[in-house]
């Protein structure tokens, strides 16, 4: 048994940004925490109804087997989407490289905003969307998810109650282009090498997140601005390519 422990292989060095996006998604995930129970438990107590209804059929003196039926239908249904979300559930928590694929980027902000609608309504946050449903990138799915989810997440915790955000995705070109707006709570982006001349104290979870997005998408030929623009004051914009022949299939 003693080859087994010679020549141990190396440890693969963790990069800052490696470290960067960890802290991120632990950041995101206790920042989420209500979210993700809040869904949980809608399925749950689809389930537990089903289950209820089953228990009453089990007990009638004549058995009804449409209501059976029907009781195990439910129950089924709720089974199978449980076990969807809790799978969905760990990719979303528990990052892991991934191959690029399509993404709706209409769909997948409108999932984020779904997520986090009940969160930003207690803090009198409003998201107000306009999302074209015909933009395609071509992205790590999980990862894209994770960063607009933060984003949005912790744009709630930066702004005063009462605030209302635009968020919209359209074209640009041959790019996809997400602007947030119209009041972004911070002066600029700085990317991931600065940080490391500030003490963490002094770095908000914001500011981790946007410097990590900057990052994510400058490494896939994007590009990230703060600046004002006509309809939006203060608003963040991503743009991120869209495939040559997806980028060309607009009106």
């Amino acid at each position: 048994m003693d080859h087994l422990w010679s020549n141990p292989q190396p440890e693969k060095a963790i990069s800052f940004i490696e470290i960067l996006g960890a802290a991120v998604c632990a950041l995101v995930g206790e920042r989420c925490r209500p979210s993700y129970l809040h869904d949980m438990r809608g399925e749950l107590h689809t389930l537990n109804s089903a289950v209820e209804l089953l228990a009453r059929a089990a007990k009638s003196p004549e058995a009804n087997s449409a209501i059976v039926e029907k009781a195990s239908s439910i129950a089924r249904h709720s089974l199978a989407k449980q076990e969807k979300l809790l799978v969905e559930l760990v990719n979303q928590l528990t990052p892991q490289r991934e191959a690029p694929m399509d993404v709706n980027v209409g769909d997948l902000v409108s999932d984020v905003l779904r997520f986090v609608r009940n969160e930003s309504a207690k803090k009198s946050i409003t998201f107000r969307s306009d999302l074209a449903r015909d933009v395609v990138v071509l992205a790590e799915p999980h990862k894209f998810r994770l960063l607009i989810l933060g984003l949005c997440s912790t744009l709630t915790d930066g702004l005063p109650a009462g605030t209302v955000i635009d968020v919209t995705v359209t074209r640009s070109d041959l790019s996809a282009l997400m602007e947030f707006g119209p009041i972004v709570p911070c002066a600029s982006v700085r990317p991931p090498s600065d940080l490391l001349h500030y003490a963490p104290e002094k770095t908000s979870t914001y500011e981790l997140l946007l410097s990590l997005l900057r990052q994510w998408v400058s490494d896939n030929a994007g590009a990230i601005e703060l600046s004002p623009v006509s309809h939006l004051p203060k608003a963040l914009r991503l743009f991120y390519p869209m495939p040559a022949q997806t980028a060309g299939a607009g009106p």
